[in-house]
């Protein structure tokens, strides 16, 4: 704009730029958000209730920048041509809300796994590493092994359950909380320890072993995140039939999920075990975690193992 200074020689103004901050919605930094508010800022109940929720809130905010003439930059990293076409999309959403345009620019983030960017998914709760690889970097490599093929991405994609940390221990503040992977080793030595003979040992094993693996891709749902039994079902069981797993592991895991056979209801049984276990450890620092505890006694009774866990 131009206009008279005192001196009356004109006072020519540059137009003045204004930029703001977005996020793509992704299950890495929704989770982040929950439980480490980011710079301080508050954010709404909606936002933080789920990816939907804060899927539709960066649509209303993208759409008042448009309207305000703002450009968007977005602060987060954009890995892939997918990640890409997602952003793409929100930006047109947020655009369409409002009848104007704009434009974006982006930047990088904190270090964090990556998205599918999905909003029919959850989240993750991730231990942050920069060296977390993205499944589209991976080689286009797969193995066949006794008539299975199994992608490399996918035996990637599991192992990411290393980086997943227990949701129950990440609330109660315990300090390094164990990850799902750690808990899973747990579960399956608690089976070689203890699995009787009655039943299928092997079996008892491999469901050990994957029976949390769907959590590499929708987290780690606990009953606070207010998603019923019903619900977390059908995303788990979603999850792991999309993942590039063997049928075997998909056979075993649904067992595990419909606890109708002996082998699925002792290794739930171990879940329970190894999570009031654990919480002893824990306890030894000084926490009080006997809610974790209950279940595991009632089962150990049921087992006949009530002087690991003595009913309180």
């Amino acid at each position: 704009s131009t206009t008279t200074a005192a001196a009356g020689a004109p006072d020519v103004r540059a137009p003045v730029a204004l930029f703001g901050s977005a996020l793509l919605p992704n299950d890495a930094q929704l989770q982040q958000f929950r439980e480490r508010p980011w710079n301080g800022v508050h954010f709404s109940a909606k936002y933080l209730s789920s990816l939907d929720g804060m899927t539709e809130c960066t649509r209303e905010v993208l759409g008042t920048f448009a309207a305000q003439s703002v450009q968007p930059i977005i602060e987060s990293k954009v890995r892939n041509s997918a990640a890409v076409a997602a952003l793409r999309e929100l930006l047109k959403c947020g655009v369409a809300s409002q009848g104007s345009s704009g434009t974006m620019a982006p930047s990088a983030a904190a270090p964090g796994p990556p998205s599918s960017l999905n909003p029919s998914k959850l989240r993750r709760r991730w231990a942050p590493k920069s060296d977390t690889p993205s499944n589209a970097d991976l080689p286009d490599a797969a193995v066949s092994c006794d008539g299975h093929i199994v992608a490399k991405a996918a035996l990637v994609e599991a192992l990411g359950l290393k980086d997943l940390l227990r949701t129950g221990w990440v609330r109660k503040g315990v300090p390094a909380p164990e990850s799902v992977a750690a808990h899973s080793w747990g579960v399956a030595f608690l089976a070689t320890q203890l699995c009787p003979a009655s039943l299928d040992r092997g079996r008892v094993l491999e469901m050990a072993v994957v029976h949390d693996l769907a959590e590499v891709r929708v987290g780690d749902i606990t009953p606070e995140d207010g998603i019923t039994k019903e619900q977390k079902h059908h995303i788990e069981m979603d999850a792991i039939h999309n993942m590039g797993v063997t049928e075997r592991t998909r056979t075993l895991f649904a067992e595990y999920e419909a606890q109708e056979t002996a082998e699925a209801q002792f290794v739930r049984f171990l879940d329970k075990l190894d999570m009031a276990l654990q919480a002893e450890r824990y306890e030894r620092a000084g926490l009080d975690l006997p809610q974790f505890k209950e279940e595991a006694a009632k089962l150990a009774v049921q087992y006949g193992f009530s002087d690991l866990i003595p009913p309180s």
